[in-house]
C-alpha cells in the first residue's frame, strides 16, 4: 500500500474519532459511502450531501462512535481497516463494542469509496484478499 494512502487513512480516523465527521479534505467530492447491510445506519451514501444524512443518522443512533484501528492491509489501490467500532447508544447510554472493517478506495491520491463490513472475512473478500 502506498504510505500516502496509510496515512490517509489513519488521518481520517484520528480526525473522526475527535471530531465525529469524516475528513473531508481527503475524500473526492464524489465519494461514496456504503455501511454494511447488518447496521443500524446501513445504506449506500453518495457525495457530501449523503455523508451528511449519514451523520445526521449516526448521531441518531449514536453518542459516541469511535473507530479503534489496529491492523492495515494493503489491498493495492485500497487500504483495508480491520479493528473494531466503539459505540454508545444515544437512547440507552450503553456502550458496546463491534467488530468491524473498512475498505477505503483511493483514485488520484483521494478516498473515492468508504465501505464498512461487520464481518472481517466479509471484507478481506472484498478487497481481494484471504487469509
Amino acid at each position: 500500500m502506498s504510505q500516502q494512502n496509510l496515512e490517509v487513512v489513519q488521518r481520517f480516523a484520528d480526525h473522526w474519532n475527535r471530531t465525529g465527521e469524516p475528513l473531508w479534505s481527503e475524500m473526492d467530492p464524489e465519494v461514496v459511502f456504503v455501511i454494511d447491510p447488518g447496521s443500524f445506519v446501513a445504506g449506500t451514501y453518495r457525495g457530501r450531501d449523503g455523508i451528511r444524512t449519514l451523520l445526521r443518522l449516526t448521531a441518531d443512533v449514536f453518542d459516541e462512535f469511535q473507530y479503534e484501528f489496529d491492523e492495515f492491509v494493503d489491498a493495492g489501490d485500497a487500504v483495508l481497516a480491520l479493528g473494531r467500532i466503539r459505540a454508545r447508544g444515544a437512547q440507552s447510554g450503553a456502550v458496546g463494542t463491534q467488530p468491524g472493517a473498512v475498505v477505503f478506495r483511493f483514485s488520484n491520491g483521494r478516498i473515492v469509496l468508504y465501505r464498512s463490513y461487520l464481518r472481517r472475512e466479509e471484507a478481506l473478500e472484498a478487497a481481494r484478499l484471504r487469509e
